[in-house]
């Protein structure tokens, strides 16, 4: 590892502490005595404040715990960030005040003339074909703050009131999804963000979970609800669509030469996989149960009643 790699890597290391001596930075990254040495004076010169200890129990102690220090990114680890900043472009909105595009135009400003041009290159040479958000989503700073809270919202949705302790936010086919539990149902639902019509966050609630309380509630949940199970053949264009649109609760399964796509449903959720099921077109057939059989059948006649 680089001199310079190695530096950035121990900022990373000492970054959550408040103390630490030279035996774990030897450690931690394999290096001499003398070499840490010639770390820790290099730090120091980066803008790391700290002080030594002397005695047996010395050591350094960092004079404040966050550190503000300047991170130093080599060419490639530049460009992988611009890569990853017009992968984001197409998600208009987020959890953050700020556009993933004004991010880059920020961070491209901060860099030498030559590294602009190249970043500007890198970026103008790859395409990314995301779908982005369908609809307006005005509640993601206030979902992902109460995640991150531990707190309660109570919302409306779909024009009934419920009151949902969410615990993941995440981002699907154009749509802004958010995983929660819902205390007076008790159960676990996820809910698109664009169908709340209200949504405020609660204070301070005696019954509120932590969020690894509420994720081993959720596996537990999941395991006593996973509902009806089903066995679908897909061939091989059918398996490259379910990698490509990879979904919880599904799985590919692998008996002699063919392949399955197995996994369950629930009332609530069955009418979404028939519509998941409809963009296989003729690479999955449905094995079992009959009732999902029968119910695709009837959404295929209907399709062609269209055209009658």
């Amino acid at each position: 590892m680089k001199k310079s790699e190695r530096l950035n890597q121990e900022l990373i290391f000492l970054s959550d502490k408040k103390r630490f001596n030279l035996q774990d930075l030897m450690d931690n990254f394999q290096i001499s005595k003398r070499t840490a040495l010639r770390d820790i004076a290099s730090l120091e010169e980066l803008g790391l404040a700290l002080y030594a200890e002397a005695g047996r129990a010395g050591g350094y102690s960092l004079i404040q715990e966050d550190l503000l220090t300047k991170i130093y990114f080599n060419s490639d680890e530049v460009a992988a960030i611009f890569f990853a900043l017009k992968a984001m472009e197409q998600l208009k909105e987020t959890p953050f005040n700020e556009s993933f595009q004004m991010i880059s135009q920020k961070l491209l400003k901060n860099l030498a003339a030559s590294r602009q041009q190249q970043a500007l290159a890198s970026q103008a040479a790859v395409s990314f074909f995301n779908t982005p958000a369908v609809h307006h989503n005005p509640y993601l700073r206030l979902l992902m703050e109460s995640i991150l809270h531990d707190s309660l919202v109570r919302a409306n949705f779909k024009g009934q009131q419920v009151l949902l302790q969410p615990c993941q936010l995440f981002f699907r086919d154009g749509n802004w999804l958010f995983a929660a539990y819902d205390l007076v149902g008790q159960a676990f639902w996820n809910y698109r963000c664009d169908q709340l019509q209200d949504c405020t966050e609660q204070a301070a609630v005696p019954n509120k979970l932590s969020l690894a309380e509420l994720k081993q509630k959720q596996l537990e949940f999941e395991h006593d609800n996973s509902g009806q199970e089903f066995k679908i053949l897909l061939n091989h264009r059918g398996q490259e669509h379910f990698l490509k649109n990879l979904y919880p609760n599904m799985q590919l399964e692998h008996e002699g030469g063919t392949t399955y796509l197995t996994g369950s449903y629930t009332p609530r959720t069955f009418e979404y996989l028939i519509d998941y099921l409809l963009t296989f077109g003729l690479n999955a057939k449905i094995i079992t149960p009959e009732e999902l059989r029968r119910s695709f059948k009837e959404r295929l006649a209907a399709i062609l009643d269209q055209y009658s």
